[in-house]
């Protein structure tokens, strides 16, 4: 269990540091991690315009304003989970449950915490994850990869993506994905300000298999203006199939699923038909259009209410819907 730096320690810190002894052996001088010690330096040090001094009395004081201001978590009471449960009940999610709450004053847990105890209770015997329209992925330690980090060969950013697809103003700026199902995976593709979608299914995540889905969308080649990936290397091939389209293709940051939030929206309606069980080797293709054609002709708040087919349409004039 990770524990504070205690004020006794930080007046140990403050005598070793003046004597010059090197911050791993002040570690084990203290018994903490030296990565700790770090931190408390970088954090408490008493900063003027002449130099950075490290002063343990300072530090405790600082140490004592952030607890003061640092946001306090509510408990698990009697009240707050007979809450939870008639709310999740009524299809709330946890976030609708969360704001509520705060807008009204009302004591609750943080969103993450109430996904948490649902799936505690799920582990239990009481599956209230059915009301969820959506689950959080299952956690997992990340393991240490030990083979060379692969780099995607002329990449171009994201801040060099034109303003019209930056603040989609016009048709045709697409995001690209894909999503893992049994037995292969889907590519999809999401106009920016129509969230009009186009699916396609793939045998495997190889970047030869993104380049033959791609060749199938010729039909769409007057209207897609750019596309936008994140840096997987299922998008190795990008250039070839930007000149298959004749567009540009651009790599959104690593680790920035928010600058494709158009397409991330949408991989999650798309669950509703295809989850990552949905056995991709007994779905036809006509089913998967079947599904590209309803999410199409849902009507979108974002769009007042008009479908992502009536406005992409008007762009275009003969592709499938």
């Amino acid at each position: 269990m990770r524990r504070q730096i205690s004020k006794e320690q930080r007046y140990q810190i403050d005598a070793l540091l003046k004597v010059k002894t090197r911050v791993s052996e002040i570690a084990r001088i203290i018994g903490v991690h030296r990565s700790s010690v770090y931190r408390e330096i970088e954090r408490n040090s008493k900063q003027t315009y002449k130099d950075t001094r490290y002063d343990p009395d300072f530090a405790n004081h600082l140490t004592q304003m952030r607890h003061k201001m640092k946001a306090k978590n509510h408990k698990f009471t009697d009240c707050v989970i007979r809450r939870i449960h008639w709310l999740i009940k009524r299809l709330w999610s946890p976030e609708q449950i969360y704001k509520t709450c705060l807008a009204r004053k009302v004591t609750m847990v943080s969103i993450e915490s109430i996904y948490l105890y649902l799936y505690d209770l799920k582990r239990k015997g009481l599956d209230l994850c059915k009301y969820l329209r959506r689950h959080h992925r299952k956690r997992r330690k990340r393991g240490l990869n030990n083979q060379p980090r692969q780099l995607i060969k002329n990449r171009v950013s994201i801040d060099k993506r034109p303003a019209g697809a930056n603040n989609a103003s016009r048709i045709g700026h697409m995001e690209v994905d894909l999503m893992k199902c049994k037995n292969g995976y889907l590519l999809t593709l999401t106009d920016r300000k129509t969230t009009y979608n186009i699916i396609r299914k793939l045998k495997d995540k190889s970047s030869q298999s993104v380049k033959q889905a791609f060749q199938t969308l010729g039909q769409y080649q007057m209207i897609i203006k750019t596309i936008t990936s994140d840096n997987g290397l299922e998008f190795t091939a990008h250039q070839q199939c930007a000149k298959l389209l004749n567009v540009k293709w651009y790599f959104a940051d690593p680790y920035s699923p928010q600058q494709r939030g158009c397409n991330e929206n949408q991989n999650g309606l798309i669950r509703q038909y295809a989850n990552r069980n949905t056995d991709l080797n007994l779905t036809s293709e006509e089913q998967i259009l079947a599904w590209q054609k309803q999410l199409n002709y849902r009507p979108r708040k974002k769009l007042n209410f008009k479908k992502p087919i009536e406005c992409f349409k008007s762009k275009s004039v003969a592709f499938i819907t």
